[in-house]
């Protein structure tokens, strides 16, 4: 038995636990953010009433505006914009109205994404469900490599006084170690979507 490979193995998993956890379980308030090429930011927040910037890619563009908040909307008001926006907090349906004269649309600088963010925060990285399947993927993986003695004894019908070298077993290394790059691209796919 090789303990250090297996203390090796044994640290790959507690690291994999703990970067799973950090992306299913961290979450992300809506204090600051880039929607739609928009970047917000809470400035202050005083009695109910935040004070926000709006940055935009064009240089030196920069908008303000406040958020009022009561238990069951968030109206946002932004300087010069020309429309009032209204978030209901419980099915975030965005409506506008008309505040001043204006030669834009509604949504034309601002989108709808952009006031559903600033209400209830982006979403987690990935779900739970997510990280158990990429957990139990790469597991496979680690236990594949780390019972790769026996199923060598299983595959090669050696019996269990037959010792393989550590050599002898690099294709199941190499299965274990494509079963946990499986696991990894999922991940990857599951953080892009």
């Amino acid at each position: 038995m090789n303990k250090g490979r297996n203390i090796l193995l044994l640290m790959i998993v507690m690291l994999g636990v703990s970067i799973l956890t950090f992306f299913a379980v961290f979450e992300r308030n809506n204090t600051g953010g880039v929607v739609d090429g928009v970047r917000y930011v809470v400035v202050s927040e005083q009695d109910g009433v935040k004070s926000l910037k709006f940055y935009f890619p064009d240089p030196g563009r920069v908008d303000t505006g406040e958020a009022f908040e009561t238990e069951e909307l968030v109206v946002f008001s932004i300087d010069g914009c020309g429309y009032e926006y209204t978030v209901n907090k419980k099915d975030l349906e965005v409506t506008e109205k008309r505040s001043g004269e204006t030669s834009e649309g509604p949504y034309d600088t601002f989108s709808k994404e952009l006031f559903k963010t600033m209400v209830k925060g982006k979403d987690k990285f990935i779900q739970i469900w997510q990280a158990v399947t990429v957990g139990l993927i790469c597991l496979a993986g680690g236990l594949i490599i780390l019972f790769a003695e026996e199923i060598w004894h299983v595959i090669k019908k050696k019996g269990p006084d037959e010792v393989p070298r550590w050599k002898d077993m690099n294709g199941i290394k190499w299965a274990g170690g494509g079963v946990i790059a499986l696991g990894v691209v999922l991940l990857i796919i599951f953080l892009m979507i």
